[in-house]
């Protein structure tokens, strides 16, 4: 376990941004939730959590939440599997391949309704299948990304056999967009929030998807075995507050929108109000589980059908070689406990926020 810890540490130990993440453990007291994000800045993915948070959500429950921010989700996931976080905002492969290392603990709200990784390729690109993607050049953020993982296994659903010069880092922003224009790469393989903060910068592209498990939600709140023991009634408390956000952003977007500016104020276009909500509102909207149909009952439930399809192809891919079950992974015992909330209070209270 310790050089488990170690390995995550070392690329950046140095790094002032993550300086936070390991403040003292007195902030472990009962009513008080750290919840640790992947990522090293505010992100729309955290838009559940940021209008918890505003609209009084975790108040309610008595709950005092704070967000983190760190450079990846590996170090998200070891931080809340060691208790130095209460929960981690992460997708599953960062906790599968720390398994054998000593990783432990559970998935108790599933974030996503599909995978949040696939393949893009620009508008008028000749590549329209996976099979077109063979001899070309994926761009991939890092070689250690989960969407490279992913991309691997799109390629050999397609009966592509992936090779050294199968991917390229390309990195996640202007340098991705350079490297695709300049024929370095063909493709990029990345991830949902990069997408679409591309796309409200006004790239356009045509999407890939994994043939099997694209369907497949693969990531949410992760805790420790310790807290899932010893904090129980405020995970159903945080867990309660999430729901109440999710009614809460499909029946007013645009007020969601603003807070999240409020907790990331460099989001916001820098145009007028009009224009800025209108590309604001194409970023938080793109692919997000907030705005589907699900009735309440089912917010942030666990298929576990289509988890453990996706376990096999994260095993075939070696992310872990353990004998795991989805079981093993996620549980959906505290959030069918707690979303039988009523939203029509919730959707009231929205309509009027602002007004």
């Amino acid at each position: 376990m310790k050089s488990f810890i170690k390995a995550l540490l070392v690329p950046i130990v140095s790094g002032v941004m993550i300086t936070a993440a390991f403040a003292p453990s007195s902030a472990w007291a009962q009513n008080r939730l750290i919840v640790q994000g992947g990522s090293p800045v505010p992100n729309p993915a955290y838009l559940n959590t940021y209008v918890a948070q505003q609209a009084g959500f975790f108040a309610e429950e008595g709950l005092d939440v704070e967000v983190r921010y760190t450079q990846g989700a590996a170090l998200a996931t070891q931080l809340a599997a060691s208790n130095n976080a209460d929960i981690a905002d992460v997708t599953f492969e960062p906790y599968l391949l720390g398994y054998s290392q000593g990783l432990r603990g559970k998935f108790i709200y599933s974030r996503y309704d599909e995978l949040i990784y696939w393949i893009a390729v620009p508008v008028d690109s000749p590549i329209k299948t996976p099979a077109d993607l063979a001899g070309k050049t994926i761009g991939v953020a890092s070689m250690a990304s989960s969407s490279l993982t992913v991309a691997r296994s799109i390629l050999r659903d397609a009966g592509i056999k992936p090779t050294d010069k199968s991917f390229l880092p390309v990195g996640t922003g202007d340098q991705a967009i350079a490297a695709l224009r300049s024929g370095q790469v063909q493709a990029l393989s990345l991830w949902d929030a990069v997408y679409g903060s591309l796309e409200r910068a006004g790239h356009k592209f045509r999407y890939i998807y994994h043939p099997r498990v694209g369907n497949v939600g693969n990531g949410g709140f992760f805790v420790s075995e310790k807290t899932l023991a010893d904090k129980d009634a405020q995970l159903r408390g945080f867990l309660r507050a999430q729901v109440k956000a999710r009614v809460f952003i499909k029946e007013n977007p645009e007020a969601a929108l603003k807070m999240y500016w409020v907790a990331n104020p460099a989001a916001k276009p820098q145009s007028p109000e009009e224009e800025a909500i209108k590309k604001g509102m194409q970023e938080i909207t793109f692919k997000s589980a907030f705005f589907n149909d699900d009735p309440v009952k089912d917010f942030g439930v666990f298929d576990l059908e289509k988890v453990g399809s996706y376990m096999d192809v994260l095993k075939k891919e070696g992310v872990y070689k353990a004998d795991l079950t989805p079981s093993d992974l996620v549980t959906n015992t505290l959030i069918e406990a707690v979303n039988d909330i009523d939203p029509a209070p919730v959707r009231e209270m929205a309509d009027k926020w602002g007004k």
